[in-house]
């Protein structure tokens, strides 16, 4: 069934029970991000300030597992636009690792950022709406031709590489880690669950669900609500850490900001950290790879120049 971009909204008995496919699976993916605490900016905050690399080898096992999933699926991984040159792309890239730093977080730990009751964070997704939303109107880039592509290995092999990311965090973790376990769960959650979205929702990621509340309002909108309703229940599960921090002129001003400098990049990479980690790299695109290393490359010079006070939560 067709239900997110690149499709319309389902009908008839099908509506209902996609949308019930859709919203559980949002819901369980929105939970996985809270849970595991997983953030391109935290990861890269512990990387450069702390040498510890464990919760970046987690994103890379994202990746892996999102792979895992399509091939367990047999479903393409998709994106809704082919790559940009490689100029345009490079410099989407160092933009979106700085709308990164502006925000405070990326598209994963926006989500999780909501569910501890941080609720500036919803204003991130207005930025990268208003963006889209000029791309919508103003056609700032030729009408995109989405790319599907298998992944280049194996499922023995992914297997393999993912059990050498898995003993290789856990060599790095003994000392400097306490949450091995949870973080495996979240990101094999995260990953199998955006590869089973794909299946009822074409085209899935994050950033690309943002800016089709403009062409499929419905199902986009169920996606954000079941998702952001899951990491406050992971969230209110942890309890005592939980506290709703009600929005500032100040915060709101800089979600919206740090969101619409994701969107510009999101637009002309084309996809956000999201769709690098859950769709670029599962298809084995060099270009995935060099966008988000140029992220994490950007994210890292403004953590050694300006500092971070990024910190998991869980």
């Amino acid at each position: 069934m067709d239900g997110l971009p690149g499709g319309a909204e389902p009908a008839g008995f099908e509506t209902w029970a996609g949308f019930s496919v859709i919203g559980t699976l949002s819901f369980v993916l929105g939970f996985a991000m809270n849970y595991g605490s997983i953030c391109t900016f935290i990861a890269t905050t512990e990387l450069v300030s702390e040498r510890r690399p464990a919760r970046f080898l987690a994103l890379a096992e994202c990746a892996v597992w999102a792979a895992v999933g399509y091939i367990v699926l047999d479903t393409l991984p998709t994106m809704h636009a082919g790559w940009s040159p490689l100029l345009h792309m490079v410099s989407a890239a160092i933009l979106f690792g700085v709308g990164v730093y502006v925000n405070g977080a990326c598209v994963f730990g926006s989500v999780g950022h909501f569910g501890n009751g941080d609720l500036e964070f919803g204003f991130t997704f207005l930025g990268i709406l208003v963006i889209l939303s000029l791309d919508f109107a103003l056609e700032f880039r030729p009408a995109p031709m989405p790319i599907s592509a298998a992944p280049p290995l194996a499922l023995g092999a992914l297997l393999v590489v993912l059990s050498a990311f898995l003993f290789l965090r856990l060599g790095v973790s003994f000392k400097s880690e306490t949450n091995f376990r949870r973080l495996t769960l979240a990101m094999g959650t995260i990953g199998i669950t955006s590869a089973t979205l794909s299946e009822f929702a074409p085209r899935f990621s994050i950033t690309t669900s943002v800016g089709s509340m403009l062409s499929i309002p419905v199902t986009s909108s169920l996606i954000f609500a079941c998702m952001f309703g899951g990491s406050l229940v992971s969230a209110r599960i942890r309890g005592h850490r939980f506290s709703l921090t009600w929005p500032t002129w100040g915060s709101v001003s800089r979600r919206i900001t740090g969101g619409m400098l994701m969107g510009f990049g999101a637009l002309f990479i084309p996809g956000g950290n999201d769709t690098l980690l859950l769709v670029g790299l599962p298809m084995g695109a060099w270009q995935a790879l060099i966008a988000y290393l140029l992220m994490v490359a950007a994210l890292a010079a403004l953590i050694v120049g300006f500092g971070s006070a990024a910190r998991s939560w869980s």
